[in-house]
């Protein structure tokens, strides 16, 4: 019984960590809704690099100058799938922040954020910056579900 109260507590605290209440601190989305938004529509994330800076030997990879600026603190999670089939794959940002979002997207510019030969697909959804390449057919239909999660 004592197992199941300290599991439940660490959850909790997790929990808040991740999802809290995101409207009062001007975040539209937290990591959890994130995940679970693209989680829901099939294409569930298989890497997490987190912007806190008391997690030593991770930094989010933000395009351009962005990456050698503090801007990379006021990421909570970068988040990333693939797949390698179809040769896709898709990075979201979670800004701690909506300003700080539009802030990185003053720097740079949402068309210079992803580069490649296929088809980008790029998004802003309040605190939540998403590229995705190589998406079409079915798996397009998975990302729209997952980016019409976060509207």
């Amino acid at each position: 019984m004592r197992k199941l109260v300290v599991l439940f507590g660490v959850l909790g605290l997790l929990v808040a960590g991740c999802g809290g209440s995101s409207k009062s601190s001007g975040q539209s989305h937290t990591v959890l809704q994130v995940s679970k938004a693209f989680y829901d529509a099939g294409l569930p994330f298989s890497g997490i690099v987190t912007g806190n800076p008391y997690v030593t030997g991770q930094a989010p990879f933000l395009p351009a100058g962005l990456n050698n600026s503090d801007m990379r603190f006021n990421v909570d999670a970068e988040l990333s799938g693939s797949d390698l089939r179809i040769h896709s794959g898709e990075v979201v940002w979670v800004f701690d922040t909506d300003a700080h979002a539009q802030q990185a997207l003053e720097a740079v510019p949402l068309p210079k954020w992803g580069e490649g030969p296929q088809h980008i697909t790029r998004g802003v959804y309040g605190n939540v910056v998403v590229v995705a390449s190589g998406f079409s057919g079915s798996a397009k239909a998975k990302l729209d579900k997952a980016l019409n999660a976060l509207k």
